[in-house]
Formats: C-alpha cells, structure tokens, sequence
C-alpha cells in the first residue's frame, strides 16, 4: 500500500480512558501530523463527520463485544485498515482476525512491544515511510525512572508530574488546571498511579511515590531524570 494522500484522521475505539492516552501518545510520537479522534463506542462512531483513514480498536467497547465491534467498525469504515488493539486474543481470535485482513496487537504487552506494533501498522498502512528507529527513545520519552517497590511497572512522565503536584497539595482540579487537561483525565491517571504504585489512597501513594522518586534520584544522579518544572 502506497503512502496516504493526506495526513491521516486516527480513530482510537477504546472505553479505558489510560489506555486512550497511551495510545495518542504513541501515535504523536510515531505521526505527529496526524489527526486523532477517540470514540469509547460504536455509536459514538456513528456520530463522526470526519474520513477516517486508520482505525485502532479494542474488541470489547461500552456497546460492543468481539467480533461484533470489528464488524461494525468495518461496515463504518470499509477502506480504513484496522488494528486490533485487545487484551483478549487468544490463538483462535488471531486467526480469526488474520483470516478478516486485520493487524492485531495485545495491549497488556510491554510498552516498546506496543510502539512497534503501531509502527508497523503505520509503515504497512502507508501512514508511515519508514519506521522511526527510535523505540528505545520513545520508551523513555513515556516512562519514568519511578517504581513501587517490588513492582516492574514505571510510572509516566505524566504521572510522575501529577504526583509531584499532588504531593504539594493540589486537589484534581488545581493539577487538570495547571497541566491543561481535564479532572476526568487527571482522576482517570490517578487511579492507574495508585495500580502501578500499589496504594489505597492518595496518602498512601504519596508515601509510596516519594521514597520511590528518592530511590530514582540515588540510583540515577546523572541519568535519565526530570527535574521538576
């Protein structure tokens, strides 16, 4: 397939706000030009005016399971080649979704296995020449130095900055106001730092953050670390 004629319109199909996220992350990093449009449903889809060149799914939406969402969304939008984005794929799915022409990646996999996934969608789809040769750097760009004790999951950057700001008392409210986004957004994080962190509260996460950025710091003086803005 030949390269797109224009920059492309990305549509994201997904109900999991983080996973939303990281996937418009990666495609800033992969496509800057691109335009994105983020759906958590089929009839949410229905609604779009735009020509939409790619589509990146989930299997299960708020309105849809399965093969149900591939079908609707290729019966939306036939000539857009899909990737399959779903923490549910077993070997009879894949071969189900290969015999449908659609690339398909596991979103539970490790965040470069997911860049080069998207990558190869985009190179494959036209959207992209030729890859970037910059997963490792990109891996960086995302996450940080920073875990739980015991854990082998970083934080973002994003997070990162969300837990300094909470950590100097701002409520969701101050933090989505002084980062631009939304307090949905900022909640929607918040609720994945206190997963990644193995908290149960935000007092508990602030503890837990702080001798984790302290431990960062040590291992790290002169590596790959942010300071605070």
């Amino acid at each position: 397939m030949g390269p797109l004629a224009t920059p492309p319109t990305i549509l994201i199909a997904e109900d999991h706000p983080m996973i939303s996220i990281m996937l418009n992350d990666m495609i800033r990093e992969l496509v800057p030009e691109a335009k994105v449009l983020v759906v958590d449903s089929v009839e949410q889809a229905k609604t779009l005016t735009d020509e939409i060149q790619l589509v990146i799914t989930d299997l299960d939406l708020l309105d849809s399971k399965g093969f149900e969402t591939v079908q609707a969304l290729s019966g939306l939008f036939p000539d857009s080649p899909c990737l399959i984005c779903s923490g549910v794929l077993d070997s009879t799915v894949v071969d189900q979704l290969r015999a449908l022409g659609c690339h398909h990646v596991n979103k539970a996999c490790s965040y470069s296995e997911l860049f080069l996934a998207l990558q190869s969608f985009f190179v494959n789809s036209g959207a992209l020449a030729k890859p970037v040769r910059a997963v490792e750097k990109a891996n960086n760009e995302y996450h940080s130095n920073i875990f739980a004790p015991g854990s082998d999951k970083p934080l973002t950057w994003k997070q990162v900055e969300i837990m300094r700001k909470t950590a100097d008392g701002l409520s969701a409210k101050e933090v989505a106001r002084d980062m631009d986004i939304s307090p949905d957004t900022v909640r929607g994080h918040i609720k994945e730092i206190f997963l990644r962190l193995g908290a149960r509260n935000k007092g508990q996460a602030v503890e837990i953050f702080m001798r984790a950025e302290r431990q960062a710091r040590l291992l790290e003086p002169n590596g790959n670390f942010r300071e605070s803005t």
